[in-house]
């Protein structure tokens, strides 16, 4: 999706995908808080906290001279695809470091396994909902990936099998849309299934 809305919070302005990207942060933390045991909305919480700082900051690698030259850019602008694409990867290299203090079992398996479908699904129905794009890929992004998620996380009980059909029916919808495949959050998805299936080879055979 592409983005076409910006938001102003007091002196800070936001394209609607940050919008987006933080109300699905919330809303899946509070998702999981409710439905699964507490130390899994914080194993998200930490995770996410992560994301940000990475993304964020990744501005300096990005745009190393316009940080040199204004400090407080780094308050205002991120590292845009790239610093998505490194915080991701430091999301999956924390996970891995601290893979010995989680207890992933089935339910810390499952939990993730929610969290990376939810936040992705989430994200995108707020992109659509927030943004001015095509209506034949909004009304195709929000259908489909509404029904995929909801059928998955009612009918699929394998952890690996729910996301590798939700990874792939994200592709379809992506390609549907007006950047295709060659958009980001293409790139997110394929690092959140390898997450997942890390997560899961972690706590067994789920």
């Amino acid at each position: 999706m592409i983005n076409s809305e910006w938001f102003s919070i007091r002196a800070l302005t936001l394209p609607a995908t940050a919008i987006a990207l933080i109300a699905s942060f919330i809303i899946v933390w509070l998702i999981l808080r409710i439905q699964f045991p507490k130390i899994w909305s914080g194993v998200y919480g930490d995770a996410i906290f992560t994301f940000i700082l990475v993304w964020k900051f990744s501005l300096i690698i990005t745009d190393f001279q316009a940080v040199m030259a204004q400090p407080l850019s780094l308050l205002y602008f991120n590292g845009g695809t790239i610093g998505v694409l490194l915080g991701t990867a430091a999301i999956l290299l924390q996970l891995w470091w601290k893979r010995q203090q989680l207890p992933f079992d089935i339910v810390g398996v499952t939990a993730s396994g929610w969290a990376i479908m939810l936040t992705q699904s989430i994200y995108q129905w707020f992109v659509v909902l927030l943004n001015d794009n095509p209506l034949h890929s909004e009304v195709i992004t929000l259908l489909v990936l509404s029904v995929l998620t909801i059928l998955i996380l009612w009918k699929v009980t394998a952890t690996n099998m729910a996301l590798l059909i939700y990874t792939a029916g994200y592709i379809i919808v992506a390609i549907l849309q007006p950047y295709g495949f060659w958009q980001p959050a293409v790139g997110v998805s394929i690092l959140l299934l390898i997450l997942g299936l890390g997560i899961q080879r972690m706590g067994g055979k789920v």
